[in-house]
């Protein structure tokens, strides 16, 4: 499952920044949201009834925490952001990869502080090596 579940993120990584670039700008960038939902839960209740470790569809429901919850707004926000850097002409390759490593460089010290993850000498040439990548990409 460690290489499985990588690979099922890549796949959908790439899949993900090809559908937002093909989004017709026409749109309103909303209702294309609402679309993507309503077929995202219609994917996700499909593929539940094939879970093999599934329970109580209801008493799923007391496991649920806050972070369900602010995954949705996390979510809307992390789509509408992207879909509306396309359409302001950000290039495939450089949006993901900028959005990423920004997103990674605030995660160390959030993984640091709140979820005792350590970073090491690896990881701060990694950022480092990144950050110059970016500065070169930008020139």
């Amino acid at each position: 499952m460690y290489y499985l579940s990588l690979l099922i993120a890549v796949t959908s990584g790439i899949l993900y920044h090809i559908t937002q670039k093909s989004i017709d700008h026409e749109v309103n960038p909303l209702i294309s949201l609402m679309i993507t939902y309503v077929v995202a839960l219609a994917v996700t209740l499909i593929i539940y009834q094939f879970d093999n470790n599934k329970i109580n569809f209801i008493s799923e429901f007391k496991n649920l925490n806050w972070a369900s919850f602010a995954l949705g707004f996390a979510i809307v926000g992390l789509e509408l952001g992207i879909l509306l850097a396309y359409r302001a002409g950000w290039d495939i390759g450089k949006l993901s990869l900028f959005n990423n490593l920004l997103v990674a460089m605030i995660l160390i010290p959030v993984g640091i502080a709140i979820f005792k993850e350590h970073a090491t000498v690896k990881t701060m040439l990694g950022i480092f090596i990144s950050l110059t990548g970016l500065f070169i990409i930008k020139l």
